[in-house]
């Protein structure tokens, strides 16, 4: 029986079926229903495939912003759409669809296009994909105008399906924004993989163009036995040439049905191959949401910084001795201890990095962390916890599950898991069965405070390692840096054999990196290389007789002497300073005299700023007046020309700009920094204008308080994105501004500032709460997540102070505002609620009752 007579019958309610669960699923997926978007109407209007062209064409025009975007696209498009076409006239003949089968695909093209407007760093990719459309498609062209079997017709459905469930996939990704994550996937992660992948789908398409060439051969063969059938009786050699061809069209239908055997194996596998990517998807939707309910920290900026900052060949010492070597093979826990300036971060780095390179030919998992004093969520055993979970979930299968298992646990995400459920959690991972040998690797323990709270957060630190030690996992392999601290000493000596301590100062390997590094840089200094080569010698030697295995000493030397005279080398020398204070203080004493003050400010934000600050962010220090009796305020043109420099004017020895995710930020050079600007030891050096620079908390949570206050007090009625963007500390400021003003009660220094902010006949209560939440906690990172336009407050002035723990505001608020306590308005309810949720009820009621108007609660 001929195909043409075969196209009836039930694989045609087949198709309908699986084409209209395509159209459901991409509705489900994109929350766009196809039939009824607006692209569908003006695809009606299109009388030809060069119309339809033409229309994709418009709807692509975010990619008219590279060099020959468009016409990248549409190079791959414009064929694409012509097999569709032609291809969906033959599938569409005796099937029961409204509507042509190309055109909810012309359709789902033409979203996807319009999608990628938002997301133009993707166009590469998302041509790629349309690239690998097309030549899909290419292998099923031999079945324009040929017809089809009902087996043909719903296996090629199929394909039609699939393509649409890409389309949609693709769309949602690019509406979360994770197109490039996305398309990776679909085209493979590394070079061995893509070129695999290539591989594989260079044998699918031979095999399927086999099966193309052979269908075209059949027909052909078939229309040759029906004209010999009507001339049969015309001779017998006629005759016995029919019966030869019947014989070798049975033997070549054979063949052809086991190649379409293969086609049917091919499309499954594609049909898997998109299962596979709905999978990926899924994984990366739920690790999103375990990135957001988690909140890990993210290690990898430490990493990146420390590694960049590492001198060719530092380390190699340690990295190939025995005590490394040993704790590699065997497990259990190193310690690495070293004085401040030492370098305990480089090697923490290259541990790191030797641990990854040993992946490559030993199974095993690597977590790690860098305790840091600038970052606020970086200094506790909560930041720890979440990152190490994070990182394992990510890289084993095993452990995402059980990672999972607990995110269900707390009603998917929408409650927070205590410490003891992280730690626990962790446990469970490392108690899996055939779990692989696990490194985990902490640098900086000492970073993490051990001044406030019973216990602190480093005690806590201290107590979760020394479980985890004593748990005695066959597979754990833990490495700890920090300073040789008493508190952790008294913990980690228990615990680890001396084989396994090595003090960092005193080891000969690290007088070795430290003489290769002065080496380098006398030799590669733009100043240093012209000196004559007995000064860079004299130098070199004496640096590396004094250093005392202290890299940080070393790098402020040689900062110092890089700026001297050829005649002024050897006095310097004569002169260094013994210790690191000693260098501390004459880097503050070599402040001049005009940036004193600002260099102070400067250094009082850095040591309390709650995340590390932008350049720009800092220098809106230079704009603001001070020295006023209203109050500082901000002028605009003193802003700096060159933030950066300004900033690094001040003091390039104490502080230093680094990059962090594409943005420059200004952080103390060292640890150690900090911790001698806010010691006893400055605050009584008998030298006064050294003295000067030593920062209490209280007045440096002060300063910035008061800043950010000045900056939300300039933001009017008339804000906007636009105007927003020339304020670069407002995000900062509307954030945390309260952090910093409730510190020790520091706010009672400037409550007149505080007040007009409140005062509900101002608009900076409106833009405050614009640009951040503080009733719910949930900030905009940038302008672009902020609605268009200032937006009134969602709930009273009075709300929103007591709910910041602002009693005297608020009771200045309902006595010269009339502020009502009961009124409904915010998450909480009434402020009372509000003031109850933060625990400041007592606070507030007792101000209440002072002011005479006790309320019942």
């Amino acid at each position: 029986m001929s195909a043409s007579n075969q196209t009836a019958g039930p694989s045609t309610d087949n198709f309908t079926a699986i084409f209209n669960a395509a159209l459901i699923e991409y509705q489900t997926l994109t929350g766009k229903p196809l039939d009824s978007h607006p692209f569908a109407s003006q695809l009606d209007t299109c009388q030809n495939t060069e119309a339809v062209s033409n229309l994709l064409r418009t709807q692509a025009q975010a990619f008219s912003k590279f060099r020959k975007g468009d016409e990248r696209l549409m190079a791959w498009l414009d064929p694409t759409i012509h097999i569709l076409s032609t291809f969906s006239d033959t599938l569409g003949e005796g099937i029961s669809l409204p509507f042509s089968p190309a055109k909810p695909i012309f359709t789902g093209i033409g979203v996807l296009l319009g999608a990628v407007r938002d997301v133009v760093a993707s166009h590469n990719s998302l041509i790629h994909l349309f690239e690998r459309i097309h030549f899909f498609l290419q292998r099923l062209k031999s079945y324009t105008g040929m017809p089809l079997t009902n087996e043909s017709r719903e296996l090629l459905g199929k394909i039609m399906a699939q393509l649409l469930s890409i389309l949609a996939l693709s769309t949602k990704a690019m509406t979360d924004r994770k197109i490039k994550k996305i398309l990776k996937k679909l085209v493979g992660k590394t070079d061995v993989e893509d070129a695999l992948s290539r591989l594989d789908m260079l044998t699918k398409e031979e095999s399927l163009m086999m099966v193309m060439r052979n269908l075209e051969v059949t027909h052909h063969v078939d229309g040759l036995v029906h004209d010999v059938d009507a001339n049969v009786k015309a001779t017998k050699v006629i005759a016995e040439d029919i019966d030869d061809n019947v014989k070798a069209t049975k033997v070549h239908m054979n063949v052809t049905r086991v190649l379409i055997e293969d086609i049917d194996d091919n499309v499954k596998g594609v049909a898997c191959s998109v299962d596979n990517v709905a999978h990926e998807l899924k994984r990366n939707q739920m690790r999103d949401k375990l990135r957001s309910w988690l909140s890990p920290p993210d290690p990898s900026v430490n990493h990146n910084t420390a590694s960049k900052t590492q001198h060719s060949g530092t380390a190699t010492w340690f990295i190939q001795g025995s005590t490394f070597q040993d704790w590699k093979e065997n497990g259990s826990l190193l310690w690495v201890r070293g004085n401040p300036g030492a370098g305990k971060s480089i090697l923490c780095s290259a541990i790191i990095e030797d641990i990854k390179d040993m992946q490559q030919a030993r199974p095993a998992l690597i977590a790690f962390y860098y305790f840091d004093f600038k970052d606020a969520s970086k200094r506790d055993i909560r930041g720890l916890l979440a990152s190490l979970l994070f990182q394992l979930g990510d890289d084993s299968d095993l452990c995402w599950d059980v990672l999972h298992k607990l995110y269900t646990s707390y009603n998917d995400g929408t409650k927070q898991p205590s410490d003891a459920a992280l730690a626990g959690c962790l446990k469970s991972m490392l108690e899996l069965p055939g779990q692989l040998p696990t490194f985990l690797i902490v640098d900086a323990l000492d970073e993490c405070p051990n001044t406030t709270g019973t216990p602190s957060a480093r005690e806590e630190v201290l107590d979760f390692l020394e479980d985890l030690v004593g748990s005695s996992h066959s597979n754990l392999f833990i490495c700890i840096t920090s300073r040789p601290e008493q508190d952790i000493q008294s913990v980690l000596n228990p615990l680890t054999s001396a084989s396994r301590q090595v003090s960092l100062h005193e080891e000969s390997g690290q007088r070795e990196d430290i003489k290769s590094y002065v080496q380098s840089f006398v030799h590669k200094d733009r100043a240093m290389r012209r000196w004559r080569e007995e000064d860079r010698i004299l130098v070199t030697t004496t640096l590396i007789e004094r250093a005392g295995g202290m890299f940080r000493w070393v790098f402020c030397q040689l900062d110092t002497l890089r700026r001297c005279m050829p005649s002024s080398i050897r006095k310097a020398l004569n002169e260094l300073p013994t210790t690191l204070d000693e260098t501390y203080e004459r880097a503050l004493e070599g402040i001049p005299k005009e940036k004193r003050q600002h260099a102070h400010r400067l250094f009082q934000c850095l040591v309390v700023a709650i995340r590390p600050l932008r350049v720009e962010e800092l220098a809106e220090l230079f704009a603001i007046e001070f020295d006023r009796d209203a109050g500082p305020n901000l002028k605009e043109g003193w802003r700096p020309e060159s933030p950066e420099d300004a900033v690094l004017s001040a003091c390039s020895t104490l502080i230093a700009v680094v990059e962090n995710e594409g943005s420059k930020i200004v952080q103390f050079s060292h640890f150690s920094v900090k911790e001698y600007l806010t010691s006893d030891r400055l605050r009584t050096s008998e030298m006064g204008n050294i003295r000067y620079h030593h920062i209490p908390l209280d007045a440096a949570h002060t300063i910035l308080a008061r800043v950010c206050l000045t900056v939300l007090l300039q933001l009017d009625e008339n804000l906007d994105k636009t105007r927003l963007e020339t304020f670069p500390l407002a995000f900062y400021a509307a954030q945390h501004w309260v952090d910093h003003a409730k510190f020790e009660d520091v706010a009672s220094g400037f409550q007149d500032s505080i007040k007009r902010l409140f005062n509900p006949n101002n608009p900076y209560l409106a833009a405050w709460t614009w640009i951040y939440d503080v009733d719910s906690g949930r900030r905009r990172v940038t302008v672009y997540h902020l609605g268009e336009r200032l937006t009134r407050p969602k709930a009273t002035a009075l709300y929103y102070a007591v709910l910041c723990g602002f009693s005297e505001v608020a009771s200045h608020l309902i006595i010269t505002h009339g502020e009502n306590v009961d009124a409904e308005c915010g998450h909480h309810g009434t402020p009372l609620h509000a003031a109850s949720y933060k625990g400041h009820l007592d606070a507030t009621r007792r101000h209440l009752y002072v002011q005479r108007m006790v309320v019942d609660i």
